[in-house]
């Protein structure tokens, strides 16, 4: 922003200052998030409807008041992205777990437009705050010079109260992909964890040195996926494979705990750690014995005894391995911990009380949530996503810390990706995309199936949060999930 524009604006704040400030500097982030909140929910809104709906003139009125509360009180509304924090009025905003799908998304969108910076230098009125949205909604993504059009077109409108200014540069590995080449980038990410887990079981067995270099590039590349597309692993991650189940069930444990720590605000290298612990877990099954590992009926108490083992041997394995480095503790916390419950009930027994790790309270719930959801050896029908939910929450404080269980339920959604629904219309349909407004999440995005002679195949991607122009209702609605078994039908074609 040139130093003249923010001259003009700075006189604006200072012939307020002596105004009488209802909005205490303490409140200042919970207005950011109502603002990020309203205004994101105009943007998203202009992208659907033109400005005269009914239901862009609501959204508008909402914003709007936001907007003029702050400045009435601040002298003006500065609204600043920097890296992946949110600053109003040089005040940090601390993104709870609630509004981070919203705050991620606004991100998201504005980083494709290159704005970084929004400024409201005085109160402003309906129409101008249309003209705004609908200009920011309308512009070329990946276009650095964005904000110098902006500009050009607000003077054009006479719109002298708002100033926009570009987003910082970003380095080279969070440069941002296209929809397209995201969802490449993260099937590789996937299926490299994959056959990297085999890899490293095949190193520990072998006793040979790993290739931890190897491994920590692959887990920040995971965490860059998450952080741009999380929809595209997640969506990998609920593909259900039987044949693979030890290590795809590594897999997407990382995934899911890669997810979960960046919503609750772990930074970006301890996210990548948090994927390796996870990735590893179970590393501790390489000392259990095949025939007790792959036995398909029930174990017998001594069986259970030699798997209840596995923790601790887990943790020995990675204290054996000096490749680890600064990361020895996390995996062995982690490889220890994932069964140990909330409440220190589960195993292996402690001979005295310890405070879990919050990476091993996140990857106990990534564990219990991937073991249920997908086939296994003595458990050909997987449980329900639903069902689920539902023993989480019942566990919720007993065998997992209950934050954690709300953000991985907001995270995963009623009905997570992969879900088979039959929707009113008598249609059934795969749920392809979680919606980013918490007010929607049980209105994911879902695509039909259209259901030829005796083959299945993609329909139209339909979003449930869309209502009728004329009764302002929704147009569709979930009437009950199926279960894909009965149908004979492999979700994973309607996901990759």
């Amino acid at each position: 922003m040139s130093p003249g524009l923010k001259g003009k604006a700075r006189l604006g704040v200072d012939s307020l200052q002596a105004k009488e400030s209802s909005l205490d500097r303490e409140d200042l982030p919970a207005s950011g998030v109502e603002f990020v909140t309203k205004f994101y929910r105009l943007f998203k809104g202009s992208l659907i409807y033109d400005r005269k709906n009914v239901f862009i003139d609501r959204l508008n009125q909402e914003c709007l008041q936001v907007i003029n509360r702050i400045v009435q009180s601040e002298g003006n509304l500065l609204f600043k992205i920097v890296r992946d924090n949110f600053f109003l009025n040089n005040i940090k905003i601390q993104v709870k777990a609630d509004k981070y799908p919203i705050f991620k998304a606004f991100w998201h969108a504005m980083k494709k437009r290159w704005i970084g910076e929004l400024e409201f230098t005085n109160e402003v009125n309906g129409e101008h705050l249309n003209d705004f949205v609908y200009l920011l909604s309308g512009l070329q993504e990946n276009n650095e010079n964005n904000y110098l059009y902006v500009a050009r077109q607000l003077e054009y409108l006479g719109i002298g109260s708002l100033i926009v200014d570009r987003m910082e540069s970003f380095k080279d590995e969070e440069i941002y992909f296209d929809s397209g080449n995201m969802k490449q980038y993260s099937k590789e990410v996937y299926f490299k964890s994959i056959h990297l887990a085999k890899e490293v079981v095949g190193t520990v067995k072998s006793q040979k040195s790993l290739n931890l270099r190897k491994a920590k590039r692959l887990m920040q590349g995971a965490v860059i996926s998450i952080m741009q597309d999380e929809a595209s692993l997640l969506g990998l991650a609920s593909i259900k494979n039987y044949d693979e189940y030890t290590f795809n069930h590594c897999a997407n444990v990382a995934i899911y705990s890669i997810a979960m720590g960046q919503r609750i605000g772990i930074p970006k290298k301890q996210l990548s750690h948090l994927g390796m612990a996870a990735l590893f877990h179970d590393i501790g099954k390489t000392g259990i014995p095949k025939e007790i590992l792959n036995k398909p009926g029930k174990l017998s108490e001594e069986e259970w005894t030699v798997m209840r083992s596995h923790p601790i041997i887990g943790a020995e394995t990675v204290m054996r391995l000096k490749e680890w480095g600064e990361l020895s503790t996390r995996m062995i916390g982690a490889a220890f911990e994932h069964h140990l419950k909330y409440d220190l009930s589960g195993y292996p027994k402690l001979t005295r009380k310890r405070k879990l790790s919050l990476f091993g309270r996140i990857i106990a719930l990534a564990d219990f949530y991937d073991a249920l959801v997908r086939p296994r050896v003595y458990n050909k029908v997987p449980y329900v996503s639903e069902k689920i939910m539902g023993l989480m929450l019942d566990r919720s404080g007993k065998d997992f810390d209950p934050a954690l269980v709300k953000v991985f339920i907001n995270m995963i959604g009623i009905y997570p990706l992969g879900t088979l629904v039959l929707l009113n219309t008598n249609a059934m349909g795969i749920v392809v995309k979680i919606q980013e407004d918490t007010e929607l999440i049980d209105r994911p995005k879902v695509c039909l199936i259209d259901h030829r002679g005796r083959e299945y195949r993609k329909g139209d991607v339909i979003d449930l949060g869309e209502r009728d122009e004329r009764t302002k209702q929704f147009r569709w609605n979930i009437v009950k999930t199926l279960d894909p078994n009965e149908y004979n039908l492999n979700v994973a074609e309607f996901l990759i």
